[in-house]
């Protein structure tokens, strides 16, 4: 395929190879792969549900082996504010109330952006003395959201107040690096953060870092170690048009957009650590509030930590003493803990090193209570072998009334909730690249400029980025999962004091 010199252009810049962008476009042409999901994975068949002396045990474990290991917590952190404040520019740009518009303005004080807010809107528009009717309300909204104003919309969701205490209100960055005080504290008495950001705002999340730890850690003996990536470039993905053709925007220029979480896997892999805790950064709650998130993480950290203990010595039994294995043991290892059932023909050394050989990621599940998301299910491998994935509703056909009819039968959701290792039996690190399933691609719809569009993204980051590892599932509670996708969700129990 010949390429337009402004699109050769673009793909060099970006470090593109032109057999990348023929994959893209042979991608949109060919149409995103299903997956066929066998079942829905739940308690007792796919998920485990952990006792509360169990839990005791695996607590006590995470928390003596810690002091020995690296730690870190990723966190993707690139996402912006806009749909947090969708009901409210909803409101600006047609003049017209709605449900969200309405307990805003009725919660207004309750929001802990609300003195800052108010004193900056007070100091623009002093002519204002309140916000009763409508008019004044759209003034106020296009102070709050837009550029010649606060830009709420335009600002990184990490950067947005979240929750308000006596002395000062924390971001979901600050609060971030708050709850990790509870958990990852790793060898060195430090703490390892990584947030994946855009390169846009990285001057604005340093200041907050270097702010929060000199206003909250001057007495401490806990160091901070926090860094910052951004999306690699080459992982961006072509927007067609209608006809699949790539797409242009009004002033010629062909449009790449970010290729989804999935890209992260690079980020991903770039990291050195014995286990990494992942979530997402809206994901966070006030710290009145923080006891079960810490407890479980610890759960989950030790339940990674006992697999990993035990996976090693199999694989490093297998390599150095091979008579001395016991093979039915490590099958009834695998099947009780991975939920991989081996066949008899498979019962051999290699096959079995070869299986255990992977990165491992214990993944918390909550019940399902209709959150849109991914969820846990049993994927249909070839004829005879299931396997546990993490499923978003993009990579089931929908259209097939059986496959519908599993999807809601889900009992549980997957809330980024994930403790992994990649680090194998000799501490050497997994090339992460190697375990992804690249067919497990997705495409929307978006517009553009009043145009239909259509977007490729990578295979998400928990999704077909992590197809090929070990994975367990384990029921944690509801409490753990306090994310904000609407501004009001900040009036939500979990986000008050």
């Amino acid at each position: 395929m010949k390429l337009e010199k402004e699109l050769e252009k673009q793909i060099d810049i970006r470090g593109i190879s032109k057999d990348q962008l023929d994959k893209q476009l042979n991608t949109y042409k060919q149409g995103a792969p299903k997956l066929i999901i066998d079942r829905i994975a739940s308690i007792n068949d796919g998920i485990i549900a952990i006792d509360d002396v169990e839990k005791s045990r695996l607590i006590n474990i995470y928390n003596i082996q810690k002091q020995n290991l690296v730690i870190y917590k990723f966190t993707p952190a690139s996402g912006m504010a806009s749909r947090m404040f969708k009901g409210l520019s909803e409101l600006l740009n047609s003049k017209r109330k709605n449900e969200m518009s309405r307990y805003f303005f009725n919660n207004l004080r309750n929001f802990p952006f609300y003195k800052e807010m108010m004193v900056k809107f007070n100091k623009r528009h002093p002519e204002i003395k309140h916000l009763g009717n409508l008019t004044n309300k759209l003034i106020f909204l296009d102070f709050i959201l837009n550029k010649e104003g606060l830009d709420y919309i335009n600002t990184p969701k990490a950067l947005i107040k979240f929750h308000q205490y006596d002395f000062d209100n924390k971001s979901a960055l600050e609060e971030q690096i708050e709850e990790s005080l509870h958990y990852c504290i790793s060898k060195d008495q430090t703490i390892n953060m990584h947030f994946t950001i855009k390169p846009l705002f990285i001057n604005e999340f340093q200041k907050v870092v270097e702010d929060y730890i000199q206003a909250n850690n001057e007495y401490s003996t806990v160091k901070f170690n926090i860094n910052f990536s951004t999306q690699n470039p080459n992982t961006d993905t072509i927007a067609v048009n209608k006809n699949l053709k790539p797409f242009k925007n009004k002033n010629g220029k062909f449009i790449f957009r970010a290729g989804g979480h999935g890209a992260l896997i690079d980020n991903l892999n770039n990291l050195d650590a014995d286990i990494i805790f992942i979530k997402n950064i809206d994901n966070v709650c006030h710290r009145n509030h923080i006891e079960e998130t810490i407890k479980h993480k610890q759960v989950l950290g030790g339940k990674l930590l006992c697999l990993q203990e035990k996976t090693h010595k199999y694989l490093n039994l297998i390599n150095t003493k091979p008579d001395e294995i016991n093979l039915i043991e490590v099958v009834d290892f695998v099947k009780k803990n991975f939920s991989i059932e081996v066949s008899n023909e498979n019962l051999n050394k290699e096959f079995l090193f070869n299986l255990l050989n992977k990165p491992i990621r214990v993944c918390g599940m909550i019940k399902n209570q209709g959150d849109a998301g991914g969820g846990p299910f049993w994927v249909k491998k070839n004829k005879k072998e299931n396997c546990l994935q993490i499923v978003e509703s993009t990579q089931i056909d929908t259209a097939d009334k059986d496959q519908l009819a599993i999807l809601h039968q889900s009992t549980h959701f997957n809330p980024v909730d994930i403790v992994c290792s990649f680090k194998d039996y000799r501490g050497n690190k997994f090339d992460l690249k190697e375990f992804v399933d690249n067919d497990a691609v997705f495409i929307s719809n978006k517009s553009l400029e009043g145009m239909p569009i259509k977007a490729l993204e990578l295979p998400g980051l928990w999704n077909g980025g992590m197809s090929k590892w070990l994975t367990v599932f384990v029921e944690v509670p509801i409490q753990t999962f306090n994310p904000v996708k609407s501004v009001t969700d900040l009036l939500s129990p979990m986000h008050q004091a």
